[in-house]
């Protein structure tokens, strides 16, 4: 008989102290999501880097306010940047505006809001503070973590960050403006992802630079190589790359750079993401995804998944989640956005010798989202550590004991694997 799948939505509090190149807010109820890019080029000012912040927000995280004629939304954003003892060295707070005149522009998620401003700084390490207040809902939020500025001037070559843009104009003279590409890359028809980047060489031979790279993918396997030549202009030559769409599948990537000029190198690389419309930003490796469907599908529906072909396999994965969407009108699933959010949490948070969502902990956690109440008791005379966890709207508890003592606490409920496969669960 088919199995009964029933949805205990619980929005997870999950906090992220983790900074990255490209990074963005995991969303949660009453925590804005956002996108962010630092990227790292050289300075027109002697002796400085320079450090440019991109920040993007989709419309329907924003609070709009009925005008007479249109919708408008009102946000800022601080930019705060220390050294490596915590004392202030610069930072910057500005507004931004959001007008709209369509009421359902302001509940998309396929618009943003863009901003971005620069910062020319000594050629260290620095803490960084990117926050984000709402002006009419006062919601905020904010991500820390650390950069490294690059002192280009010292080296006789030398190549910027890399800057992923959707959009760049070129003319006779070479590039002349870019639009970054702050969230995640969306494959979509009429969609475009290039790769921007400067090249600074002091070396005056009459010679092309040489621009080599490749992408890998997270299996560390080269999905695409290519090299071509740029003509030196003056001391910065601009220069850029149209990735191959067709070769980037839903996933995470690194592109790794190599100029040469006058018998001199430089290297940089930058992660990115490629994902489908539709398909949360949290899943990254398509594969994986499809074997963490285990709490929720049955092995057939896994198993044709996975035997799809390669262009077939997310059409497969869309259609699996599409049949349990709780609002198929949106543009959005919440189901699976939660049901992935999950997974991420346990891998955080319940992991030992074994990823999180494989463990008892995250088993539970997964299915049923986060318990009413914890009982903890790591220090019992006579007694291994254990856990308890309440799931009073159940009228169910669950205890977890770390029999190894190595941190991985496993289910004693013996009743939980027949009520599992009574297809009561998430």
């Amino acid at each position: 008989m088919k199995k009964t799948i029933t949805l205990l939505l619980m929005w997870l509090v999950i906090p992220l102290t983790t900074f990255g190149q490209s990074g963005n807010l995991t969303p949660h109820e009453g925590i804005p999501e956002y996108y962010f890019d630092v990227v790292n080029v050289n300075s027109d000012k002697a002796g400085l880097s320079r450090l440019n912040v991109y920040f993007e927000i989709p419309y329907d995280e924003l609070q709009f306010i009925k005008l007479e004629n249109a919708y408008q939304a009102k946000y800022e954003v601080s930019v705060v940047v220390y050294d490596k003892d915590g004392d202030q060295i610069d930072g910057k707070i500005w507004q931004e505006e959001v007008t709209v005149v369509d009421y359902d522009e302001t509940n998309t998620r396929k618009k943003f809001s863009f901003t971005h401003n620069s910062f020319h700084l000594k050629p260290k390490e620095y803490r960084i503070s990117i926050g984000f207040m709402d002006l009419d809902s006062k919601k905020t939020a904010t991500r820390k973590g650390v950069v490294k500025l690059k002192d280009f001037q010292d080296e006789k070559l030398s190549v910027s960050e890399i800057t992923m843009a959707d959009n760049i104009l070129v003319d006779s003279l070479g590039v002349k403006s870019i639009h970054p590409q702050v969230a995640e890359f969306i494959k979509a028809a009429g969609t475009e992802l290039y790769c921007y980047f400067e090249i600074y060489s002091s070396i005056q031979k009459k010679e092309d630079i040489i621009v080599s790279y490749k992408i890998v993918n997270a299996k560390k396997e080269t999905v695409h190589e290519s090299r071509h030549r740029r003509e030196r202009k003056d001391y910065r030559t601009m220069d850029y790359i149209k990735l191959h769409k067709q070769k980037l599948s839903h996933g995470k990537y690194t592109i790794e750079l190599e100029v040469k000029h006058g018998g001199k190198k430089d290297k940089t690389k930058k992660a990115f993401v490629v994902r489908w419309t539709g398909v949360p930003s949290t899943v990254v490796d398509l594969d994986l995804a499809t074997r963490q469907l285990m709490y929720i599908a049955s092995k057939d529906e896994i198993e044709k998944i996975k035997k799809a072909g390669k262009a077939e396999k997310i059409i497969a994965f869309e259609s699996f989640w599409k049949k349990k969407d709780p609002t198929p009108g949106t543009a959005r699933n919440e189901l699976m956005e939660e049901y992935y959010r999950r997974i991420e949490y346990s891998n955080a948070n319940f992991g030992s010798y074994r990823e999180g969502w494989k463990t008892d902990m995250g088993m539970v956690y997964i299915i049923l989202g986060p318990p009413n109440d914890i009982e903890r008791h790591p220090f019992e005379r006579d007694y291994k550590p254990y856990e308890i966890w309440y799931y009073y709207q159940l009228n169910r508890q669950f205890i977890f004991i770390d029999e190894t003592g190595y941190g991985e606490y496993r289910l004693r409920n013996p009743f939980w694997r027949e009520w599992q496969q009574d297809g009561i669960y998430f």
